[in-house]
């Protein structure tokens, strides 16, 4: 499959430490018969070690699936492995007590012209085909929960006040939500993965003009981080996109 990958992760103003993280595969990796899988984790913010706990997120997930031998059903794995790297993650906090230090994630793996996609906390994956854009998860968190129940518009969620705060995270506590989707294939299709620090402050139309304008991801990518600094972000901002054209 001739997939083009282009990946950018930036250290924000509002923290010290980049708290966001990316995974995705590399030369060792069994693509061919494994397929594709890619990660992006955001450090829950206001928690000591939070940026080990994404990268913990990202590497464990990488590592377990490539290394895995037989998976009978992707989605049950996803489900089990990140409940796994929930409970590693609280381990380690416990050991340097850092309390609820925490992370979200969202995953996606491209594997016999399915995508399989996963997801806990507030970072999103969109699919871009057929010049619409379409966000595939939903946000873990209390401005998403007004936003379904009516009392905002989409575009709205980044107006609020209480956009931050997530309601499920990896770390934050025993049993997280994790949801699941799959997704068959087009021919051509764009996924976008990415942190809060482009969504916080980019509406979904401007994100989708940019990957009107940009087909290329490497072009697309730039033009997507220059969207949030010109909406003055001061978070983390990572951006993944995965492309077959």
């Amino acid at each position: 499959m001739n997939i083009q990958i282009s990946t950018k992760s930036v250290h924000g103003s509002k923290t010290k430490k980049n708290q966001d993280s990316f995974a995705l595969p590399q030369e060792k990796h069994d693509t061919q018969s494994k397929g594709w899988l890619f990660v992006v984790c955001d450090g829950v913010g206001g928690y000591y070690g939070s940026e080990i706990a994404s990268r913990m997120c990202c590497q464990m997930l990488l590592d377990d699936y490539y290394n895995s031998k037989d998976i009978p059903d992707l989605t049950i794995w996803f489900q089990d492995e990140l409940t796994q790297i929930n409970d590693a993650v609280i381990a380690q906090a416990d050991k340097l007590n850092y309390n609820k230090m925490s992370t979200t994630a969202v995953c996606l793996l491209i594997k016999d012209n399915k995508a399989y996609i996963t997801n806990c906390g507030d970072s999103r994956l969109y699919l871009f085909a057929d010049g619409k854009l379409a966000q595939v998860t939903e946000d873990h968190s209390v401005v998403w929960e007004y936003y379904k129940q009516g009392y905002i518009t989409k575009d709205e969620i980044i107006l609020s006040s209480v956009k931050n705060l997530i309601t499920e995270a990896i770390g934050l506590g025993p049993s997280p939500k994790i949801d699941c989707y799959t997704i068959e294939l087009s021919d051509k299709f764009t996924f976008l993965l990415c942190s809060d620090g482009l969504t916080d402050v980019a509406a979904d139309s401007e994100i989708e003009s940019v990957l009107h304008q940009q087909p290329k991801p490497k072009q697309c990518v730039k033009a997507l981080y220059n969207l949030s600094q010109a909406h003055l972000t001061r978070d983390d901002v990572t951006v993944v996109v995965v492309s077959k054209t």
